[in-house]
């Protein structure tokens, strides 16, 4: 009988007891002890309180995880393509793009670059053995990841990946679902049903899938552009703007279509489904998923003071619904931080002249959302292979990714004192926060690199090379840091 990877079982007891001579326990887990200390010791943190720091390794450890070894270089595997090859590299595991590749893969570019170039070449070998670039569960995100890392100054053969991430964006027989309806109208409907109310797991996710393709496209637009592709880029730019053909201006939401374009009612933003015109969210929670572009959607919402007044209401508004989505949980107001769809969104103040308040929220996430039952150990909702707790580790070190295709870290509020990242390039970044605690969770003054910080952001530029991004913190806000409209963090629209 033969093994997935073309092996029989007595050459896999062979290749065991090769790998660990005598069965010494002891020493394996020492072994695993040390290896495990090295990687959490790539970030170094002072300060906060005991459960901070606990709960902060433990939350780095669950980020390290994801992807998973596959074969190590020289040994067998099953590729994409069904057919047994030899690595020649550190073979992983495909990388779960809707979950992870919201903020890990960023996480992992900063800390472990050489593994992340493996990562990446697995990708494009599957790619390669299959046809297509993996989409991983639902959208089309993998260009987030090979963007991201071009603009972090990885070296890779990004020509090579291009062709097939452009593959999955023009080919309607791959693997974007509903694609030839997103290429012909610049939407996708969904299927009306009697009862939609979960556990009703039918119907296209049309609205989620429309802004998905759209944040995608972007993305792809960008990659085109530093290819020299120029028809490409305004191809792909064209359709980045596809968002938009979902936002119903007469209610402020992001709404269902009709297959002839009527807007799908009756309709409840209150209301979350699994796959009926949102993924695992109601509409509150989906309205924001505009990534690529938040001004744009500032835009739809009528400038910056109504966009915050409409967040203010989505952290307020109680979350009450009549049928029940699996997966929405970790909840303030509506917002849902135990999925997905809306993690990014309490970094959307920064976007429109209000950062202080992304202080705030992102503080009141960390406290409440994760630890918060008995023992200190719960988590808001699925980790999905490390994604909400890189989630947690880049907040509590002071900044997130929100568009993880773009060089840029938004700030929020960090909890440690001190935080030093060992890069993988052998330099470091410092965070440091004075005058920290629990109630002085807002920003007064920043420098970077010992020059002053007056925008809510900086870019992966300023710290390539190693840095020093320095907080002073106080109890009440500064509403004039970073609350200019020339310090908001870039976006598609101006």
């Amino acid at each position: 009988m033969k093994l997935a990877a073309g092996r029989t079982f007595e050459e896999a007891q062979q290749r065991l007891e090769s790998e660990n001579p005598g069965w010494d326990f002891d020493g394996i887990k020492k072994q695993a002890k040390d290896i495990w200390s090295k990687k959490l010791n790539l970030v170094e943190v002072k300060g906060g309180t005991e459960h901070d720091r606990k709960f902060f390794y433990s939350a780095l450890y669950h980020s390290l995880t994801s992807p998973r070894l596959v074969a190590k270089k020289g040994e067998p595997f099953r590729g994409s393509d069904n057919q047994v090859h030899t690595a020649d590299y550190d073979r992983y595991s495909p990388v779960p793009f809707w979950d992870t590749g919201r903020d890990q893969i960023v996480l992992l570019t900063l800390l472990e670059p050489e593994l992340k170039l493996n990562v990446l070449r697995s990708e494009f070998e599957m790619a390669r053995e299959s046809g297509w670039m993996n989409t991983s569960f639902h959208g089309d995100h993998a260009v987030m990841m090979f963007l991201g890392d071009w603009e972090r100054g990885l070296n890779f053969d990004w020509p090579g990946a291009y062709e097939y991430l452009r593959k999955n964006a023009t080919d309607p027989a791959g693997p974007r679902r509903n694609l030839a309806e997103y290429l012909q109208k610049g939407w996708i409907h969904d299927i009306v049903v009697d009862h939609p109310s979960p556990p009703y797991a039918g119907g296209n996710a049309g609205v989620a899938k429309t802004l998905e393709y759209s944040w995608d496209d972007y993305a792809m637009a960008l990659y085109a552009k530093k290819l020299g592709k120029d028809d490409d880029y305004k191809m792909f730019l064209a359709r980045a703007h596809n968002y938009t053909n979902v936002f119903a201006a007469s209610i402020g939401f992001m709404r269902g279509r009709n297959e002839d374009g009527s807007w799908i009612a009756p309709f409840d933003p209150l209301e979350p489904y699994y796959n009926f015109m949102m993924k695992e969210a109601n509409g509150w929670q989906t309205l924001w998923l505009v990534p690529h572009d938040v001004q744009g959607l500032v835009n739809l919402l009528g400038g910056r003071e109504k966009f915050c007044a409409k967040l203010d209401e989505f952290f307020s508004t109680p979350y009450h619904p009549k049928g029940i989505a699996r997966d929405v949980t970790g909840l303030i107001g509506q917002y849902c931080q135990g999925n997905q769809p809306d993690q990014q969104t309490a970094y959307y103040y920064d976007f429109a002249g209000q950062p202080w308040k992304t202080q705030a929220i992102v503080r009141k996430i960390l406290r409440q959302l994760y630890g918060s039952d008995r023992d200190g150990l719960a988590y808001p909702g699925m980790d999905d292979q490390g994604s909400t707790s890189s989630w947690y580790v880049l907040s509590a070190l002071g900044f997130y990714t929100v568009n993880p295709a773009a060089p840029d870290y938004i700030i929020g509020s960090p909890i440690f004192d001190e935080a030093t990242i060992h890069l993988g390039n052998g330099k470091n970044l410092v965070v440091v926060a004075h005058n920290n605690s629990n109630t002085n969770i807002y920003i007064q003054s920043a420098t970077l690199n010992g020059q002053p910080l007056d925008r809510p952001w900086f870019s992966h530029a300023d710290i390539a090379d190693g840095g020093k991004l320095v907080f002073e913190m106080g109890p009440a806000p500064n509403q004039n840091w970073g609350s200019a409209p020339a310090a908001a963090p870039p976006s598609m629209s101006n």
